[in-house]
């Protein structure tokens, strides 16, 4: 570094050190320190039934126990408030329960415990930020009209928002991406009045009314360690029991105590829509596989968790880090013949990475299920975004998943891609996720989640994206609404292939292209599938859809083909009482033809069979 380099960094690090002295005098510092995780629902949609009946995230806050780590040699007494797994508790237990922004939690805690600084992230969807609903916002708003903490702001959301959040006054530090390094240093400033040695880039604050940003090198965490100690100020027995982490932990079984894991951070991959190369960096690394063993035995043996959930972007890797995959898979394929512990992977694995050695070997240490990465059926789409996949991969890749029909496997889909995908490439998409017949497909619609990213790669905003992935998620009432001017039904399979939907336009297509996937066309419901599979998993994702009167029609048909009559009529009557309830899902069984299975509800497999079949039929064309 030059001189002149480095009289800079010293003048931008002077500007922290004077305005840490500023609010080290005006806060008092003490040495209590609080991490909170927000909420991870948008209040606007939350659902009370789906909350009571432990349908809403619970992810455990795994990005807080590695900062609360990073500090553990610090003379810091240092808390984790997860209100997310707070509200939900109350949610759960008290039928009148109304703080649903944890406001007043947060509250009880603070007059009791006083910290001087508050660190404060957000797992939840992007969404508008800076309406007061949003999680993230309405709490820093809330903290800093309280105005008694410094107040540090962290994770991919307040990354991407750095200088509105700091403009807005929301908060006094963003620290962007990773920040376990970058906390130590800012604490050094906080505290001590810092020093440049091992100084880092990446943290932003607010001096004179310009967003200021430290000066230093570019930070990359090396990784080691695990998060035992973390775990002991968190009840992570409980959280099973005030919701689940997604349609895998609940098929594992709403009651089996869960936990996330990590082995591998980054991604080797580079999409052009994704941020995770530039929150993590680019490439992938690796915890020490035994750090990460010694953990899993923890919480096996001490805390009674049965299911975990792979929390990697990246979690094949290649090379060393296929090695040490290995060796954790065959520990927990001990662990599963000795305490029955499952697995699954909700993030997309990488298709060209899945040998049969290693399915055989995912299957046999507990693995139920997993997503891969499809993202689209168009090879000009993949080679687009840079998507390290091929279609002749994945046709290979679909090949080999059917010799393991124990594991329940998703494809990842995303619609309306860039910004600028036509209907006629989210058609070959369609077509492409009927060749390679997996047990589900999970379309999701396009949102950038870096700026990033969308900065570097000159990528258009998307028209009012500001959503959820799963568009049926958006509303409390899980409805997609008709509005003028927009297609939906089958109709939507007539739009101009040449066409470029808009954010509503895609909505009508995403439910038309799931019911008629996943649940006409569903494999699993013809002869030859595993009826127990579909039910497992549409029950498991009914939760979050109680209303939902077509989830429990087909698991209905399901009990059929399995000779569980007496169960499938059940679901038939589910199916008609929220039909009663509802002229929004009459209108959509009139539309899709759907009433006809109710008035010819079957009685056996060939029946079954028979009532399906022109309803498939129908859409035959299209696959």
């Amino acid at each position: 570094m030059t001189e002149s380099n480095l009289q800079e960094r010293r003048f931008d690090n002077l500007k922290l050190a004077e305005y840490s002295s500023l609010l080290r005098r005006k806060y008092a510092l003490n040495n209590k320190v609080l991490l909170i995780q927000t909420p991870q629902f948008m209040p606007d949609a939350f659902n009370r039934k789906v909350a009571q009946q432990r349908g809403c995230y619970a992810y455990p806050p795994a990005g807080l126990q590695c900062i609360a780590n990073a500090l553990s040699d610090r003379d810091l007494e240092i808390d984790i408030l997860d209100l997310n797994y707070h509200v939900l508790k109350s949610v759960v237990n008290e039928e009148n329960f109304d703080d649903i922004k944890g406001t007043g939690i947060l509250d009880e805690y603070l007059n009791r415990h006083n910290p001087s600084i508050i660190g404060v992230t957000c797992l939840t969807i992007y969404g508008d930020i800076f309406e007061d609903t949003h999680p993230l916002t309405c709490l820093l708003k809330h903290l800093r009209k309280r105005d008694k903490s410094i107040i540090i702001a962290g994770g991919p959301i307040a990354t991407n928002e750095y200088e509105n959040y700091l403009k807005k006054d929301l908060c006094h530090f963003v620290i962007e991406g990773e920040g376990e390094n970058k906390i130590k240093f800012l604490f050094d400033y906080l505290f001590e009045g810092g020093s440049d040695y091992n100084s880092l880039r990446g943290i932003y604050f607010k001096d004179k009314g310009n967003i200021k940003e430290t000066s230093g090198r570019k930070d990359n965490v090396a990784l080691k360690g695990n998060l035992i100690n973390t775990y002991k100020k968190l009840p992570i027995e409980d959280y099973s029991s005030v919701g689940s982490l997604n349609p895998f932990s609940r098929m594992a079984g709403l009651d089996k105590r869960f936990a996330g894991i990590q082995l591998n951070r980054g991604c080797r991959a580079n999409c052009k829509f994704c941020g995770v190369a530039e929150f993590m960096g680019k490439g992938l690394r690796q915890y020490p596989v035994h750090d990460l063993l010694e953990e899993i035995h923890y919480l096996v043996k001490e805390r009674g968790v049965r299911h975990f959930e792979i929390l990697d972007d990246d979690f094949l890797g290649y090379g060393e880090f296929l090695k040490a995959l290995i060796t954790l898979l065959k520990d927990m394929k001990e662990l599963n013949k000795k305490y029955g512990i499952s697995w699954s992977a909700g993030n997309g694995l990488i298709a060209a990475s899945l040998t049969e050695d290693l399915l055989g070997l995912m299957r046999d240490s507990g693995c139920i299920g997993f997503r891969i990465g499809i993202e689209s059926g168009n090879g000009n789409m993949l080679k687009k975004m840079r998507k390290p996949v091929t279609l002749s991969v994945l046709r290979k890749t679909g090949k080999k998943l059917r010799k393991f029909p124990e594991i329940f496997v998703a494809g990842n889909y995303i619609m309306g891609l860039l910004g600028e995908e036509t209907f006629g490439e989210m058609l070959d998409t369609f077509k492409f996720s009927a060749e390679m017949n997996l047990d589900w497909t999970a379309f999701t619609t396009f949102q950038f989640t870096s700026k990033a990213t969308m900065a570097a790669e000159h990528l258009k905003p998307v028209d009012n994206s500001a959503t959820d992935f799963i568009p049926a998620k958006d509303t409390a009432g899980r409805e997609i609404l008709e509005t003028e001017g927009i297609v939906s039904g089958p109709a939507i399979f007539n739009m101009p292939k040449s066409s470029v939907p808009s954010h509503e336009q895609i909505k009508q297509i995403w439910f038309t292209f799931n019911l008629v996937a996943n649940y006409i066309n569903n494999k699993n419901l013809k002869p030859g599938g595993m009826p127990e599979k579909f039910i497992s998993w549409v029950e498991a994702v009914r939760v979050v859809y109680p209303e939902n009167p077509y989830m429990p029609l087909f698991t209905g048909i399901g009990c059929v083909l399995l000779g569980r009559q007496e169960l499938a009529n059940k679901y038939l009557e589910k199916t008609k009482e929220n039909l009663r309830v509802s002229e929004y899902w009459r209108k959509r069984f009139s539309q899709f033809g759907l009433t006809d299975l109710i008035n010819r509800f079957p009685q056996n497999d060939e029946k079954a069979q028979e009532v399906l079949e022109p309803l498939r039929q129908r859409y035959a064309q299209w696959f």
